[in-house]
C-alpha cells in the first residue's frame, strides 16, 4: 500500500479545492476537529497508482487549501468527450480510435495502449498490470467549504458542510447536509440529504435527488436529466425550474415563489 497524509497548517474552518477525476473521495466534517487532514491511499505500493499519489500537489494560502490529484493512467491534457445516451467516449492526448471491419485500432503518443475496467490489455498477453483505485480521505473542522472536481470519482460527505461545489461527470456524490449547495452534473448522480441554504444545479443526463430543501432562493437547470425534491415549510423566497426533455417533481413548495419553463420536459410542482 501507497499512502500519503497531508497535515493543513491552519486552525479552524478551511475552503477545500479538490481535483480528483477517479477513485474515491471520502470527506468528513467533524464538529470537534481543529486542523483538516487529507490522506491519500493505494493498494499499489509501485506503478501510476502509488506514483500518482506521490505526486498530488498541494498548496496551502491562508484558510485556502489546494488538492490536485494527477490522473494514475494517462495525462490531463485537453480533451474531448462525445455523450451518449447513459455512456461516453473521451479523446485526448494522443491520435485517436479507428473501428474498421469491427477492428478495433488505437493509435497514440502512449503506445496505444488499451485499458478495459482500469486494467491493461495488451497484444502479447491477456491483461497487464492493475492501475488500482486511489482514495482520497478528508478530514475538515465545522464551517468548513469545498469545492469538489472530478469526473467518475464516487464522493461521499458526511457530517454538514457550510458549502459544497460539485462538478461531476459520471461520478456520483451522496452528502449529508449542506448550507449552500451548486452543482454541475453530467450523466452523474447526486443525492444530498439536506439543504438549508441557496440551491443551484445545472443537470444533463443526471438525476438530482435532495431530500429536504429549507433554503431561501433555488434554480433547477434540468436537459434531459431527472429531479426529485422536497421543500420544508422553512423554504422561503423563489423556486426556478427549467426543464428541456428533462423531468423535476418538487413537493412541498405551494408556497414560494415558482417560475418554471418546459420544453418538450416534465414539471411538477405541488
Amino acid at each position: 500500500m501507497t499512502e500519503r497524509t497531508i497535515p493543513v497548517d491552519a486552525f479552524g474552518p478551511i475552503a477545500l479545492d479538490l481535483t480528483m477525476n477517479v477513485g474515491s473521495i471520502r470527506v468528513v466534517v467533524e464538529p470537534t476537529l481543529k486542523r483538516a487532514r487529507v490522506v491519500l491511499k493505494t493498494e499499489a505500493t509501485s506503478g501510476p497508482s502509488a506514483d500518482a499519489v506521490r505526486d498530488t500537489a498541494v498548496s496551502l494560502t491562508g484558510q485556502n487549501l489546494k488538492v490536485r490529484v494527477p490522473d494514475a493512467a494517462g495525462g490531463t491534457g485537453d480533451s474531448t468527450t462525445i455523450r451518449m445516451g447513459n455512456g461516453t467516449l473521451t479523446f485526448s492526448g494522443g491520435n485517436g480510435v479507428q473501428i474498421i471491419s469491427g477492428n478495433v485500432h488505437v493509435t497514440g503518443h502512449g503506445g496505444g495502449k488499451v485499458f478495459i475496467n482500469g486494467r491493461e490489455v495488451t497484444a502479447t498477453g491477456p491483461t497487464g498490470d492493475v492501475v488500482t483505485p486511489i482514495t482520497a480521505e478528508v478530514h475538515l473542522p465545522a464551517r468548513s467549504v469545498a469545492v469538489i472536481s472530478t469526473h467518475t470519482a464516487d464522493t461521499v460527505v458526511t457530517g454538514t458542510l457550510a458549502r459544497l461545489e460539485y462538478d461531476g461527470t459520471s461520478g456520483s456524490l451522496a452528502a449529508d447536509r449542506v448550507g449552500a449547495l451548486d452543482v454541475t452534473v453530467t450523466s452523474g448522480s447526486v443525492i444530498v440529504n439536506d439543504v438549508t441554504g441557496p440551491l443551484d444545479a445545472n443537470l444533463t443526463s443526471g438525476s438530482l435527488g435532495i431530500g429536504a430543501y429549507s433554503g431561501h432562493c433555488a434554480r433547477l437547470n434540468v436537459t434531459s436529466g431527472n429531479v426529485r425534491m422536497a421543500a420544508t415549510p422553512q423554504a422561503t423566497g423563489r423556486l426556478a425550474v427549467s426543464a428541456t426533455s428533462g423531468c423535476a417533481r418538487i413537493t412541498g413548495a405551494s408556497h414560494l415563489s415558482t417560475r418554471r419553463r418546459v420544453t418538450s420536459g416534465y414539471v411538477q410542482i405541488s
